[in-house]
């Protein structure tokens, strides 16, 4: 990944967005140290988590574990999904 100045990168805008379009994600620093990621939209949609990923892969209550960490933690180990549930079973 290339790295540019916020300075830079607007004099050097269309460069930026080339290099991001053909593949190729460009960091963009400031100096109070923030920073950014320019990527092409494809790249972008291709690979924004959506609920069912964030919802399989994250923790949820941190130190308070409930029924449902307990679940998800279950359903992660498994890989699959679950499935309905008998009431009293």
């Amino acid at each position: 990944m290339t790295t540019w100045q916020a300075a830079e990168a607007r004099c050097q805008f269309n460069e930026v967005v080339d290099a991001a379009t053909s593949g190729k994600p460009q960091i963009v620093g400031c100096r109070d140290g923030r920073e950014v990621v320019v990527v092409s939209k494809e790249h972008f949609e291709r690979t924004r988590p959506n609920l069912k990923t964030f919802l399989l892969t994250q923790g949820y209550a941190g130190e308070d574990e409930d029924e449902f960490d307990r679940a998800m933690k279950e359903v992660r180990a498994r890989g699959t999904c679950l499935g309905p549930r008998t009431v009293g079973t």
